[in-house]
C-alpha cells in the first residue's frame, strides 16, 4: 500500500533472505539500546510488536528464556512513547485463556495461563495497557490463534511436515486428542492491517484472531499426511508440562468493529504451507 517499512529481528528464527528487499533492516535484539537509535532515526507512525521467544517447551523448563520478551517489550514502549507513534499493535496469543471449557472463546474469558510463555504474553498486555492508561498510547492487542504459513520452521505443523517429506516419524505429545485453532498468515496479515484504521476511542482494542473451529492434532497430521501421500505413523510420546487441551478462539468482535474474518480454511491452507 506505498507505505515505508523499517524491521527489527534478530533472526533467531528467521531469515534475512524471506524480507523484503525494500524494508529497511536492523538485526538487533528488541532488548539493545540501539533500538531507540532506530525509532530516533526512523520516527516510525505505528510499530508492529511481533518480537518474542516462540521456544514454548523451552522456557517451561526455564522461564528466564521469556526475559528478553518482556524487558524488550518494555523498551519498544518507552521508544513508541518517547517518539509519540500514532499506535502499537501487539501479537499476543490466544492461549491466554488457558483450559477454559467455554469454546469458541471471547476476548472477556478470565486469563488463566498455563505456561511461562503466556505469562510473558499477559505480562507484555498488562504493560501495554498501563502505557495507554498512564501516558495515553494508542495500542491495539490481537491473541492469535495458531498461525501457520510458508517458510515457518517452529511449531508442531512444520515438525510434522518435515518428518513427513523425509519419511521419518514426527513426534506427537500426548494421545493426539488436543486441539488447536489453525490461522492462516495472509488472514493475519489482513486483520493487522484492518486495526490501523480502529479509532484510538475504540474501547477496549483486544481482538481474537482465529477461525473458530477445532482441529486435533492427530487430525492435522492425519491431513498432512495424506497431501505429501507419506505413510509413517507418528510416535505418542508422554504429555508435557504447559500444553494447553484445547484452543479455538471467537474472532466475532473484530468482525462486527471492522469487517475482518478468515477466509483461508485449513484444507487450502495447508496445499499453500506446503506448496503443492
Amino acid at each position: 500500500n506505498g507505505a515505508e517499512v523499517v524491521i527489527i529481528d534478530n533472526l533467531a528464527t528467521g531469515r534475512k533472505k524471506n524480507l523484503n528487499p525494500k524494508a529497511k533492516f536492523h538485526c538487533l535484539n528488541i532488548i539493545a539500546p540501539q533500538v531507540e537509535e532506530v525509532v530516533r532515526k526512523e520516527r516510525p507512525e505505528f510499530i508492529y510488536h511481533f518480537a518474542f521467544n516462540v521456544l514454548v517447551p523451552e522456557a517451561v523448563d526455564d522461564p528466564l528464556i521469556d526475559m528478553d520478551s518482556i524487558a524488550g517489550s518494555i523498551n519498544i514502549l518507552k521508544c513508541a512513547k518517547t517518539y509519540k507513534v500514532n499506535k502499537i499493535i501487539f501479537s499476543s496469543s490466544g492461549f491466554l485463556y488457558g483450559n477454559t471449557k467455554d469454546l469458541p472463546v471471547k476476548e472477556l474469558a478470565p486469563i488463566d495461563p498455563v505456561s511461562p510463555y503466556v505469562v510473558s504474553k499477559n505480562a507484555v498486555e498488562n504493560y501495554i495497557r498501563c502505557y495507554n492508561s498512564t501516558y495515553g498510547l494508542p495500542y491495539v492487542i490481537l491473541r492469535y490463534a495458531a498461525v501457520y504459513g510458508p517458510r515457518q520452521v517452529t511449531g508442531a505443523m512444520s515438525d510434522y511436515i518435515r518428518k513427513l517429506k523425509a519419511g521419518t516419524q514426527a513426534k506427537i505429545w500426548g494421545d493426539g486428542g488436543k486441539t488447536r485453532d489453525y490461522v492462516y498468515i495472509d488472514d493475519v496479515v489482513r486483520a493487522n492491517l484492518r486495526v490501523l484504521d480502529l479509532s484510538p476511542d475504540f474501547p477496549s482494542p483486544i481482538f481474537n484472531i482465529g477461525t473458530g473451529i477445532e482441529t486435533t492434532l492427530n487430525d492435522l497430521y492425519k491431513k498432512i499426511a495424506q497431501l505429501l501421500n507419506k505413510e509413517p505413523k507418528p510416535i505418542y510420546l508422554p504429555d508435557r508440562p504447559g500444553e494447553q487441551l484445547r484452543y479455538c478462539l471467537d474472532s466475532s468482535k473484530i468482525k462486527n468493529a471492522l469487517g475482518w474474518e478468515p477466509r483461508i480454511n485449513l484444507d487450502v491452507g495447508l496445499r499453500k504451507r506446503i506448496g503443492l
